[in-house]
């Protein structure tokens, strides 16, 4: 019996696409007939490698923010607006708290009030900095979960099942009482190596071979479907 949902937060519940962020600051600015689109996957795929590999330094605000700046700077030159990297930037770091920063996976409030409701606990198991914990406070998401693992904060990162059990513990759950839902191949291993069921989530509708749509989880969750 599943007692238990875990969740990534990236491209998970709040999406991380630039399109739903960076282009209506960009729109008003003015800014967003000057970027080069061509030249965008390359530009996010180059910024969050360094964020992968370099986020688990970021545990205290002042490192994240500008951890976080720097990363906004990297894009804004990736796509040719190397010119107002810093206004860009700058104006997301003092607003990193706002939720226009951080758009909501549609029907992630409804799955997650759902589930709690039903008497789920609920968990986050991200890789993440320092701020992931703010960040679901501005977005209204931080009081649906019982327990928030934060990579950089655990001091462990996915695929290590590690992260995965710390939240397990903190739940009082066993593994196979778990659901894990992520859109990453880091979510999938480091569940399966937890004992956890994984469940793959693509918010862009991309991969044929992933969940598309939250409310489903409701359903697997319950039972009330044996598969995805």
């Amino acid at each position: 019996m599943i007692r238990a949902v875990l969740f990534d937060v990236g491209d998970t519940l709040i999406l991380g696409h630039p399109k739903y962020w960076l282009w209506p600051l960009l729109e008003a600015k003015g800014l967003a007939q000057q970027a080069d689109l061509k030249r965008l996957p390359q530009a996010m795929k180059d910024a969050y490698a360094h964020y992968s590999d370099h986020h688990m330094r970021a545990t205290d605000e002042a490192t994240a923010l500008a951890f976080w700046r720097a990363f906004h700077q990297e894009v804004m030159d990736g796509i040719g607006l190397g010119a107002y990297a810093d206004e860009v930037a700058d104006y997301l770091k003092e607003h990193w708290q706002s939720p226009q920063v951080w758009p909501i996976t549609p029907g992630a409030k409804e799955v997650l009030g759902e589930l709690k409701g039903l008497g789920f606990r609920l968990g986050v198991v991200s890789n993440w900095d320092w701020t992931l914990p703010g960040v679901l406070q501005a977005t209204g998401l931080a009081g649906f979960f019982d327990y928030i693992g934060v990579s950089a904060l655990e001091g462990v990162a996915k695929p290590d099942p590690r992260l995965f059990q710390v939240v397990l513990r903190a739940l009082q759950v066993e593994p196979p009482q778990a659901l894990h839902v992520g859109d990453s191949e880091d979510d999938i291993k480091g569940a399966l190596a937890a004992g956890v069921r994984p469940i793959l989530f693509d918010p862009y509708k991309e991969n044929p071979n992933a969940l598309h749509d939250l409310t489903r989880v409701v359903a697997y969750a319950t039972g009330r479907v044996e598969e995805l």
